[in-house]
């Protein structure tokens, strides 16, 4: 009885108040000046999945739209890009023995020493457990500029260069250079963009072959010469290595094979197993550096999943006979690509080395490359990347990884859109 009272001495909020309320509230929201860090302004993504979410609403209004932005190998209907049954039969085991806790920071151990044994039947290079973390390998990325960099410290990419490492270099507040390589020599590095880096005296330099965004593999001699300048200018070398083993119109030299303190060779399963939702990569260093990265990643998210690592884990005994048929699968396709290309009179495209991206010149069109992406997706139904997320303007990035036939789709829907400006001038 007490607490009927009670009740029924409550004030009555009308539904309407309550509305006035919630948009006093929104209101009063709106005019709260946001300020944010430097490093919260600095953040810039990636541009590639501005667009994936431009193209995810064009399909929520049921318009089909040919998806060429992303580096995402997977099983798409009709594709032929699945993971090993191994990796993904692990993974569920591990699920069904209940492996949802938490692992060392550095990885498994189990993994680590996979790896290893790996890299010395590939490369015969005795590899110690100690200098190989497990950790994805865009987070390596910033985890190491973090590690090594002072703000304002100055860092050196090769461009075009794969996107997170201009974003990152931005978040970290380092001084990032950039030095373009040419389409005249196909995107190759020279001793003369290798001198050229090195007048900058830069903290760190990125290095990424096979490249993401041109596909080119560059030669053994280079490399070497690379790492021959850095030690002499005691200077950070980061390679990135996570289309090496995609590498089919060229050998493909890992830097694993090489010695240097300040070495830091990353890599990713993403791409070589079609896995890039597990975000389960590694790094090769110094053991000093290991041992930093994996206070990072204790600090940030603690620790991968068991079960990604166990899936993967499974799947390094076969590498390389899966890879080779990823190769075969890919330079076939590459071929079938440039052929629809070609058939443009505008449009110009390195044949790709590795990997699986065209990096498209659509200079003689005289359009932004940007409104030449944002177009393309709303008149043509069809999303690429634009070259100034990879530091070089005047170009596009189309990936050919996903369902076959829509790639071929996609690509002519590029011709025709790229006809349609050419014709203009």
């Amino acid at each position: 009885m007490e607490m009927s009272n009670t009740r029924s001495r409550m004030p009555t909020v009308k539904r309407g108040s309550m509305v006035n309320q919630e948009r006093d509230l929104i209101m009063i929201n709106k005019t709260v000046n946001m300020k944010f860090s430097k490093r919260g302004e600095a953040l810039i993504g990636q541009e590639m999945f501005r667009l994936l979410d431009l193209a995810k609403n064009l399909e929520r209004e049921g318009k089909h739209i040919y998806h060429l932005e992303l580096g995402e190998p997977k099983n798409y209907r009709g594709a032929k890009n699945y993971p090993p049954g191994r990796v993904i039969n692990a993974t569920i085991i591990s699920l069904l023995n209940c492996n949802v806790g938490y692992t060392s920071s550095y990885g498994l151990l189990s993994l680590r020493q996979k790896l290893s044994d790996y890299y010395y039947g590939k490369f015969n290079k005795q590899i110690k457990i100690e200098s190989i973390a497990i950790s994805p390998a865009n987070m390596l990325i910033y985890q190491i500029l973090d590690i090594i960099c002072e703000r304002n410290d100055r860092v050196a990419v090769f461009t075009p260069a794969f996107p997170s490492y201009i974003a990152s270099c931005k978040y970290v507040g380092v001084k990032m250079h950039q030095i373009p390589l040419s389409i005249k020599n196909n995107f190759q590095l020279t001793k003369e963009d290798i001198d050229r880096v090195f007048s900058i005296k830069p903290k760190a330099i990125f290095v990424n072959s096979g490249n993401n965004p041109t596909g080119a593999v560059y030669e053994e001699k280079i490399l070497k010469y690379l790492l021959e300048q850095a030690i002499k200018h005691n200077c950070w070398l980061i390679s990135d290595e996570t289309y090496g083993m995609l590498s089919y119109n060229r050998e493909y030299f890992s830097m694993v094979s090489l010695d240097y303190e300040k070495l830091i060779v990353i890599s990713s399963f993403s791409k070589i197993f079609s896995i890039p939702g597990f975000r389960v990569g590694y790094v090769i260093a110094d053991p000093r550096v290991v041992n930093k990265i994996s206070l990072s990643s204790s600090t940030i998210y603690s620790c991968l999943p068991i079960f990604t690592q166990e899936g993967v884990m499974e799947g390094i005994s076969i590498i390389n006979e899966f890879t080779e048929d990823r190769k075969r699968y890919y330079k076939k396709l590459s071929n079938e690509c440039m052929k629809i290309l070609h058939t443009s009179n505008f449009l110009v495209c390195v044949k790709p080395e590795s990997a699986f991206y065209l990096f498209i010149d659509i200079r003689r069109l005289k359009i932004d490359d940007k409104l030449f992406c944002n177009r393309l997706l709303k008149e043509y139904r069809t999303t690429v990347t634009p070259g100034t997320s990879f530091g070089y303007e005047g170009f596009i990035r189309a990936s050919f990884c996903g369902n076959t036939d829509e790639v071929k789709k996609g690509l002519r829907q590029i011709v025709l859109f790229a006809e349609s400006l050419g014709r203009k001038y």
